[in-house]
């Protein structure tokens, strides 16, 4: 099953403050997510190396994207 992120998790995942994530989707510097539940974006593992990548902030090796346990 595919994991799926807020905003919130993944600033706190990647340590940057979720208003600098919510900037950069606002000016067109990352892509909007693409899709919604209750009216929140929700990311999934690609989008976060997509936002983390913008941030020059290493991904790959996070555990919470490996699909794996304790995820």
């Amino acid at each position: 099953m595919e994991q799926i992120f807020s905003t919130g998790q993944i600033a706190k995942m990647l340590g940057v403050q979720r208003h600098r994530i919510e900037y950069a989707i606002a000016n067109g510097h990352l892509p909007e997510a693409r899709f919604r539940f209750l009216d929140k974006r929700c990311f999934d593992a690609e989008d976060v190396n997509k936002i983390g990548e913008y941030f020059g902030i290493q991904v790959d090796a996070m555990p919470h994207l490996d699909g794996g346990e304790g995820s």
